[in-house]
């Protein structure tokens, strides 16, 4: 079984015959054409917001330019935000380049980050605090960003589904920390459960699973993200009742992402605290298949933790052997 075929059964809510990692059994497809924000370098974003590397620390990612937010009044976004078009980019060279990259195309998935969602976008364009408070300054002005947003996204996904061929699409955006949500979740449902519907349902449409990764707590909202469609929900932070939300969703929602950082990222993690984690992580989101292995945040910035994380679920995440209560 190749890989392509073993994380099939996993969308299809089906026993795998192991726990696949999307470091491994899926291909990130980067196109500088989306340009959210500059991967580990300085520069400008296609929205003409400023972003630097931090040179103490060049393995993490880069952060707004401090002073470089754009405005501060939510009211007036349609004079600063101009979303990026599709048309008129030179997609034939960005799929020559994607062939190129996924070579393994037969065998392994591939997919699409679309790395700011409409509220890391705003809190980015105004500053978090402003970004905070805007849905709260302006709500009917939020609410038209928002689905605004929503419209630019749905865009893109022709196109990746057209020359990229991309099997899922994975939408960052960051609703929760490690204490609580950002806001309520009456708020979310306010602003932005409807866009994302139509989010899922296009990306539906084109042939495509739709993947959202959200950081930290949101789990008030997972019944929300069932309801209107989202295929998998990546990050899934120790800080949410995993052991309850699988029990009551692990047949309508795949779980991706799962292994804590706040173990494994912490620079003095030994190997076996590292392994104990892949292993907390399988135990109790991969009954009956349905999980999908990585680092809550994707990527370790730390050295060799990523390389310790895939053999150890390589290693352990066979379904043939694993034994759950």
């Amino acid at each position: 079984m190749t890989g392509r075929e073993n994380m099939e059964l996993v969308w299809q809510h089906k026993q795998p015959e192991w726990v696949p990692m999307i470091n491994t059994d899926a291909q990130m497809i980067i196109t500088p054409e989306i340009n959210d924000r500059p991967l580990f370098m300085s520069g400008k974003d296609a929205f003409g917001l400023e972003w630097e590397l931090d040179p103490a620390h060049p393995e993490l990612m880069t952060h707004v330019k401090p002073g470089s937010e754009i405005f501060d009044d939510i009211s007036e976004w349609r004079e600063y935000i101009k979303f990026p078009t599709c048309e008129g980019i030179n997609w034939e060279a960005a799929a020559m380049r994607t062939k190129a990259m996924w070579a393994k195309k037969d065998i392994i998935q591939g997919y699409v980050v679309c790395n700011m969602g409409a509220f890391e976008r705003i809190c980015a364009m105004m500053g978090h605090v402003n970004g905070l408070m805007a849905m709260y300054d302006d709500e009917e002005a939020y609410a038209a960003y928002v689905e605004a947003y929503a419209d630019y996204r749905i865009e893109q996904m022709e196109y990746f589904k057209k020359y990229l061929d991309v099997d899922f699409l994975m939408m960052h955006d960051d609703w929760g920390n490690q204490q609580n949500m950002f806001f309520s979740p009456e708020m979310w449902r306010k602003f932005f459960k409807e866009p994302e519907r139509r989010m899922v349902q296009r990306c539906h449409e084109l042939g495509m699973h739709y993947m959202h990764h959200s950081c930290g707590y949101i789990e008030p909202i997972i019944p929300d993200l069932v309801e209107i469609g989202v295929d998998s929900w990546h990050s899934v932070s120790p800080v949410n009742d995993l052991k309850t939300i699988k029990e009551k969703y692990g047949d309508k929602l795949i779980f991706a992402g799962g292994v804590d950082p706040q173990v494994t990222d912490t620079g003095s993690a030994t190997e076996e605290e590292i392994r104990a984690e892949v292993r907390r992580a399988i135990d109790t989101l991969g009954k009956g298949g349905g999980f999908m292995c990585s680092s809550a945040v994707m990527f370790s910035t730390v050295p060799k933790v990523d390389g310790i994380i895939d053999d150890e679920c390589a290693k352990y995440g066979r379904y043939d052997t694993l034994k759950f209560d």
